[in-house]
């Protein structure tokens, strides 16, 4: 069974090469978008019933800072873009790693996303 690879950049002499190499190898298949797209969504959804309920809603701020996290932003840009300090991120982080059940940023974004509490 071949290796199934999906490409993604902007046309250029570079993405071509690799392109052709590993068209060349014959252990590996190129997918398209959609293949890609039909490979996602057929995926099963996991179980979120055993899922442990949250502790208590997040807070509209606290929603916003964890919406910030989620896009990938630092404690420092959260704190730009929302017009607080660096601390009070903090603070909100820890009130929703407690809510949350977390430990971690990346725990807090998953289970806030499971949850429906954000989405990207």
């Amino acid at each position: 069974m071949p290796l199934r690879i999906f490409l993604s950049g902007r046309e250029s002499g570079a993405l071509d090469a690799l392109r052709q190499r590993l068209l060349a190898d014959s252990n590996i298949e190129l997918v398209d978008r959609v293949e890609l797209a039909d490979a996602v969504v057929s995926l099963p959804r996991p179980n979120t019933e055993d899922d442990e309920p949250l502790i208590e809603d997040l807070t509209g701020r606290e929603h916003d800072v964890l919406a910030l996290v989620a896009g990938g932003h630092s404690n420092r840009a959260v704190a730009a873009a929302l017009g607080i300090s660096e601390h009070t991120v903090k603070f909100h982080l820890a009130a929703i790693f407690g809510k949350l059940g977390a430990s971690t940023r990346t725990e807090a974004v998953h289970r806030g996303l499971r949850h429906g509490v954000i989405d990207i």
